[in-house]
């Protein structure tokens, strides 16, 4: 269907069409040695293009073959393929004032009773064509010949027509072995092959009875043909007579003796070989078959070289078919007229949606230039009692009749006996209905859907054929979804494969789906081998989504464990000894409750990359529903397969925020990152790699480090001790049971069913959930036989400095005003201190500040003066005698710029001690807010007894010497007077 463009000889340009092809080859050579343009003469535009300032037109191109083609399975396909290209380049040529048109027509357009004579030899006059009217010539491929000289014809008076009508043309550079070959070299590729094979008493294949007579013409002899044809002149009586020729020689031969001088060709015996006759339609020979036979042994050898079973395999001739893989898509479409403030509504839904896919599918379904075809068939189910959209008698519903007049016609009603809103079974219906009916691909489609990007059907072909050869798994294993515009980051509406259908034997989704969950069950089952894909094929889905739908949406209790994980059992016993190349992934979900919505800092962590032995998705959890930057997150992201954008619709606190994210995840483990910090580019790797080396961990605890402390204020920070913990699992290294970590960079085992979320009644502003949530993990790991929580010494982020490092200790109150409540929550980690705190004596000044007051007594409230300072001052002197003399060496673990001794560092050791106090002030306040007064003198261990008594003795020691000192700095400061 290419053409070839040839320079003038004798100043006039001729084009030649189908110049790749054997014929017209031949004859561009001649005239000049191919200088020509690829295009398809089926598409008008190219051949408007290549008709410019043409003379002569060669008209050689077409879809054709030997008897291996021209059958009755091809014959649609041959005739509008080649009657397209022919009316498209007449059409040109007339328009751009051609002078002159070849048309390589066909012996093929005699009557077949003509050419099934054995008798005779096969000799044909032009006039036969006519011979017994009606015409029949041989099959579709002669008759679209006939008619097309008959178009030709038409507009003689316009233009010069020549017609050659070529009888069997064979020689060198033809089709041999690809199933268009004529009847002369598949003759020599047989013979050849049974010569090379050494195998002379082998059978010899023939098509047909053998005794059908055909006359063959050496190329060479049809381009002189050609040539002749384009020198005739007519004279001016000639004017009303067809220029039409026969192009072919006079002698014709039976198909046995062109078999036999095939086989004398390849120097064997005909006598020796026992010919096979089969059925065939009639084929052509040629008398060149010494020369085609030279070539026709190089190909065979060159093919052939040490391959035995390539050569049997050209023993025999091939049947080509020429119709397109044709790929059918069921449209899964349950339709409901309930729930809408009118019937009719989801009719209008159901228009809307009808258009859309028509305008998206209408190539796909209709190009006939492509290898594959499309072919949709809606399968529509609908509630058996739905009376607006049913006749009584089931046999009519408005439904199709819709579907219909927007052109959709090929269409399944099912009517169904389920309960009301229960679209998974609608869904479960459809698609063993398409499974049984052979269908391809199963789309899982709402009546409310618009689709929106024209391709979708070949573009989700596409992706399960680059699935099946990216990952090495079966064709068709996958689940590939739809970009919803309308829910982004959701695989709504997902396709899949018959394969699906067979792995679970015609289920498309468990029976435990009613009207949710469905579709991302399928993504996140395909997700744990890599196989899931949202392409950018969009739709918009007006009902339903993260909105109101029309019926009470039910969520499938708990679906991400038990019955994820028995679906993917099955598919991991389906795959055994169909794919050694499918490697099971681990799933991590990365989950970030975001409020202040940083672009720069989540534009760094969505930006992580997994190894690929891991699949990740990033769960971005808005809690400030104002954000003005949200549009510009989802505008940057929401496309994004990997990433799932959630807007809460009011704060609700990092806790619910990380609960819900839970909730969205699917995947084996979470990974919890705060929306502030800078985590190390390699951090997926480094978590999957600890996840790998621990996989019965509750969980694993990263490290979070800060900036280097550069002010009085953050290194008072560090050595108040609120940041010891945040990077634990460098200071114990290797520990399979540390007894907490902080949610700024913390991973979770989320696949099993524990029912372990973060405790809401800890503060919005966080302060203790983190080791409630740990504790709890961590105690549900070890009594079902796992370890704890894990140190992550490699999974490192870097957390800024909060409010850009300006002083505030509001932040450590509230976080103390929370954590107090472990107290309570977990007494096997409590212990009772000899000494009151910091906290705990300025309440008692504040009593007896307040009896002073009522009392009107001037020297207790000068003494609860006193007092107020003595333990401020015991609190500052007590904390300069541990970092300064009792333990330097553990300040060599703050990063600072602070010089040791100095007075900034004097400085950061007394600011300390404030923020340690306000810290304790908070606890106080918390419990008293509580009501849990008799928790007074409680103290939580931090460690939960994994450092053993240590830790629990030096506090005591450390609040009962801050006790005694308090007590003499008051009795020194009463001396004073």
């Amino acid at each position: 269907m290419e053409s070839s463009l040839s320079p003038p000889p004798k100043d006039k340009v001729y084009l030649v069409t189908g110049g790749h092809g054997f014929l017209g080859s031949h004859v561009a050579r001649r005239l000049y040695e191919q200088e020509h343009c690829h295009g398809d003469l089926r598409h008008p535009a190219l051949c408007e293009l290549v008709v410019r300032g043409v003379h002569t037109v060669l008209h050689f191109a077409a879809n054709m073959g030997g008897m291996g083609t021209i059958h009755d399975e091809n014959d649609f396909i041959l005739y509008e393929d080649n009657h397209l290209m022919t009316a498209n380049l007449l059409r040109a040529c007339l328009a751009a004032g051609v002078k002159c048109f070849f048309f390589a027509s066909s012996a093929c357009i005699y009557p077949e009773t003509l050419q099934t004579d054995v008798t005779g030899d096969g000799s044909l006059k032009e006039s036969d064509a006519w011979a017994h009217p009606p015409p029949k010539p041989q099959g579709l491929y002669g008759l679209e010949k006939f008619n097309s000289e008959l178009l030709l014809h038409q507009f003689s008076s316009k233009m010069d027509i020549r017609i050659g009508r070529f009888h069997n043309v064979f020689g060198p550079g033809g089709a041999w072995n690809d199933g268009r070959e004529k009847a002369p070299a598949a003759m020599l590729r047989k013979a050849w092959a049974m010569k090379i094979l050494g195998n002379s008493s082998a059978s010899f294949e023939i098509w047909g009875g053998g005794q059908q007579r055909r006359s063959f013409l050496y190329v060479s002899d049809a381009v002189d043909g050609v040539l002749k044809v384009l020198e005739w002149e007519r004279v001016s009586s000639d004017n009303n007579i067809f220029s039409t020729f026969n192009i072919g020689s006079d002698t014709a031969v039976s198909i046995q003796e062109l078999a036999h001088i095939a086989l004398r060709c390849a120097i064997i015996d005909p006598e020796s070989v026992r010919l096979v006759l089969g059925w065939s339609p009639q084929v052509s020979l040629t008398e060149g078959m010494a020369s085609t036979s030279e070539w026709i042994k190089q190909q065979v050898t060159d093919l052939t070289r040490d391959k035995t079973d390539i050569m049997q395999d050209l023993s025999l001739s091939k049947v080509l078919h020429l119709q397109p893989a044709t790929i059918i898509f069921a449209i899964l479409l349950p339709i409901t007229s309930c729930g809408s403030s009118s019937p009719s509504d989801c009719l209008s839904n159901l228009r809307r949606f009808s258009q859309s896919l028509f305008n998206t599918t209408w190539r796909d379904t209709r190009d006939r230039s492509s290898d594959v075809q499309f072919r949709i068939v809606i399968y529509l189910a609908i509630d058996h009692d739905d009376t607006f959209l049913l006749a009584a008698d089931h046999l009519s519903n408005k439904a199709e009749r819709v579907l219909r007049q927007e052109g959709i016609c090929d269409v399944v009603t099912i009517v169904c006996d389920h309960p009301r809103g229960h679209v998974c079974q609608l869904w479960r219906d459809c698609a063993k209905r398409a499974w049984s009916d052979k269908c391809d691909y199963m789309v899982l489609m709402g009546d409310d859907v618009v689709l929106k990007d024209e391709g979708w059907m070949r573009d989700a072909h596409a992706e399960f054929l680059s699935l099946a050869n990216r990952i090495g798994v079966p064709a068709g294993f996958g689940c590939v979804a739809f970009t919803d515009t309308s829910f982004p980051g959701m695989p709504t509406f997902p396709i899949i494969h018959r394969t699906h259908m067979d792995i679970f034997q015609g289920e498309v989704v468990p029976a435990i789906f009613v009207n949710q969950d469905g579709d991302p069950f399928l993504f996140q089952l395909y997700r744990r081998w890599g196989c899931s894909t949202m392409f950018n094929s969009q739709l918009s889905n007006s009902i339903g989504g993260d909105g109101d739908a029309r019926y009470v949406k039910r969520h499938a209790q708990d679906w991400t464990f038990d019955t994820l994980d028995d679906a993917t059992s099955v598919v991991e016993s389906w795959l055994e000894g169909r794919s050694s190349l499918a490697e099971r992934k681990l799933t991590l979900d990365v989950v970030i409750p975001c409020y202040r919505v940083d672009l720069a800092i989540l534009d760094i962590i969505l930006a992580l990359k997994s190894s690929a032995s891991c699949t990740v998705m990033f769960i971005i959890i808005i809690d400030d529903p104002s954000s003005p930057y949200i549009s510009h997150l989802q505008s940057r992201h929401s496309r994004r397969s990997d990433v799932r954008i959630r807007v809460n619709k009011s704060n609700l606190g990092a806790s619910a925020s990380r609960n819900r994210g839970m909730d969205e995840s699917a995947a084996e483990w979470v990974h919890f990152l705060d929306d502030d910090v800078v985590p190390d580019p390699n951090l997926l790797k480094y978590a999957e790699e600890a996840i790998r080396a621990h996989p019965y961990a509750a969980g694993f605890v990263g490290v979070s480090l800060f900036p280097s402390a550069d002010s009085i204020f953050t290194t008072a920070v560090h050595l108040a001790g609120v940041t010891y913990f945040w990077d634990i699992a460098q200071k114990i290294p290797n520990s399979v049971d540390l007894p907490w970590g902080v949610t700024a960079n913390l991973i979770a085992r989320r696949n099993v069913k524990d029912g372990i979320k973060f405790d809401l009644s800890y503060p919005k502003t966080g302060g203790g959930e983190d080791i409630h949530f740990c504790h709890q993990k961590a105690q549900h790991s070890i009594q079902n036989g796992g370890e704890g929580f894990v140190s992550a010494e490699k999974v490192v982020v870097t957390h800024p400095w909060w409010n850009g490092g300006k002083r505030s200790y509001w932040r450590f109150y509230n976080w103390s005003f929370g954590d107090g409540g472990l107290i309570k929550n977990f007494p096997e980690h409590v212990y009772s201190d000899f000494a009151p705190n910091s906290a705990e004596l300025l309440l008692g000044c504040a009593v007896v500040v307040v009896l002073g007051v009522f009392s009107a007594h001037w020297v207790i409230l000068s003494a609860s003066y006193r007092a107020f300072v003595a333990v401020v001052l015991a609190n500052i002197l007590h904390d300069g005698y541990r970092h300064l003399y009792e333990h330097p060496e553990r300040n060599l673990e703050i990063r600072t710029t602070l010089k040791p001794w100095s007075l900034f560092w004097l400085g950061a050791v007394v600011e300390s001690s404030f923020i340690r106090m306000f810290s304790e002030v908070g606890r106080l306040r918390g419990l008293i807010a509580r009501g849990e007064y008799m928790f007074l003198g409680r103290r939580f261990d931090w460690f939960s007894g994994r450092a053993g008594a240590g830790p629990v003795i030096e506090e005591r020691s450390h609040s009962l010497q801050r006790a005694i000192l308090t007590i003499l700095l008051f009795r020194f400061l009463i001396a004073l007077g």
